[in-house]
């Protein structure tokens, strides 16, 4: 800050010493040093919190950017999801129908006076339960 060597510092106590004289100078010497150790003080505890400060707005700037992402991410999925909704279904194309005529009723459910329609899927596993046997 201050560029004060030796010979300067030499000077400025000899002229203390004539000035404020032998008794005065060690407490002026005294009470100049515990203001220099305040000021010191203040000027560290400015610093620290000027860095605290840039710290924070650096922190900021960082949440800021995340912020502005996230959003971003939000809208683009949201409008994706909303195209999605309005978009028209597909039209289902024609497809022949599972079964279209009455399968011929079998022998066992010919007797049996039982109006209800016929069952593919049981007669077919009943037709293979038929073909493994001895």
């Amino acid at each position: 800050m201050f560029d004060i060597g030796f010979w300067e510092l030499a000077l400025m106590a000899v002229i203390g010493l004539i000035v404020l004289g032998p008794e005065r100078l060690p407490v002026v010497a005294r009470t100049l040093g515990t203001w220099v150790g305040r000021a010191k003080g203040y000027v560290r505890g400015l610093t620290t919190e000027l860095e605290r400060e840039i710290n924070v707005d650096d922190l900021r700037s960082q949440v800021r950017e995340a912020r502005e992402q996230i959003e971003s991410n939000t809208r683009s999925t949201a409008d994706s999801v909303k195209n999605a909704v309005e978009r028209p279904a597909p039209q289902p194309s024609e497809t022949p129908s599972v079964m279209t005529e009455q399968p011929a009723a079998d022998a066992d459910s010919a007797g049996s006076g039982n109006d209800a329609p016929a069952n593919p899927v049981a007669d077919a596993a009943r037709h293979d339960e038929d073909e493994q046997r001895p």
